[in-house]
């Protein structure tokens, strides 16, 4: 694979050559400047998608859902980690959803129902890392795509903004209203060993069945009573589609 060094590899370079001549280089030092090269792509690929304004919800200011976010993703962490054996690259997508979010328009009206929708933007955007992608993926739901994050750092990620949002409220009148939201967490990993390229429509078919993990465990854990999250299991995926239809008639 051909590409063009830019400054910042050339920096990384000359520092690895500085370490190895001063024998200092360890498997830290070394993983923590692959790390650094995909943060810094992460953030160019991400920011070049946020030059362009048809990316941005308006109301809320954060990306729109588009189907090539993982391929973009996967694309960027090949230039880093690519060759490397027995090495699995995960990508993690959190799906929230505002829970009662008919109440906020219905009993105080939309205004009230757009600032909740902007608290929620507002947390989830400060509250994640820049190479994140914090989506509005319709409605009251929002996805979060984690990259490089396995299942326990998207729980972390997610209880994190739990706490953030406790202390969260929206003003009407005199009133100050709670507001909650409920998840679902879903994961996924790709080896880059044999890959030399990342074949779009095979990575865009995993994204949707990596939504859809991420939209029944969403709804398991409405299904529990809301105002929690839960983490997809393989070993229920006969048993969601029950538990998508006893929330339905609960509802």
């Amino acid at each position: 694979m051909k590409k063009e060094l830019n400054p910042f590899q050339f920096r990384n370079i000359n520092l690895l050559t500085h370490l190895l001549e001063q024998d200092a280089i360890t498997d830290e030092i070394v993983e923590f400047i692959r790390q650094s090269e995909l943060d810094y792509f992460s953030l160019f690929d991400k920011y070049r998608l946020l030059e362009k304004n048809i990316n941005i919800d308006e109301k809320t200011n954060i990306l729109k859902f588009k189907k090539d976010y993982l391929t973009n993703i996967l694309k960027t962490a090949l230039r880093i980690y690519y060759g490397m054996h027995n090495m699995n690259y995960f990508v993690s997508l959190v799906r929230f959803d505002i829970d009662d979010f008919s109440i906020f328009n219905n009993k105080y009206g939309h205004e009230v129902g757009d600032k909740v929708l902007i608290a929620v933007a507002n947390i989830l955007k400060l509250n994640s890392r820049p190479t994140d992608y914090v989506i509005r993926f319709g409605g009251e739901e929002f996805d979060v795509i984690l990259p490089g994050t396995d299942m326990d750092g998207a729980a972390v990620y997610v209880e994190k903004i739990y706490k953030k949002l406790k202390k969260t409220h929206v003003s009407y009148k005199k009133e100050k209203l709670a507001v909650t939201m409920s998840a679902g967490i879903s994961y996924f990993s790709y080896n880059f060993k044999n890959s030399k390229t990342i074949i779009d429509q095979k990575i865009e078919k995993s994204f949707k069945n990596l939504q859809k993990e991420a939209d029944d465990a969403l709804y398991e854990a409405k299904y529990l009573g809301k105002n929690r999250y839960s983490i997809y299991s393989k070993n229920k995926s006969d048993e969601y589609p029950k538990i998508r239809r006893m929330y339905i008639k609960l509802k």
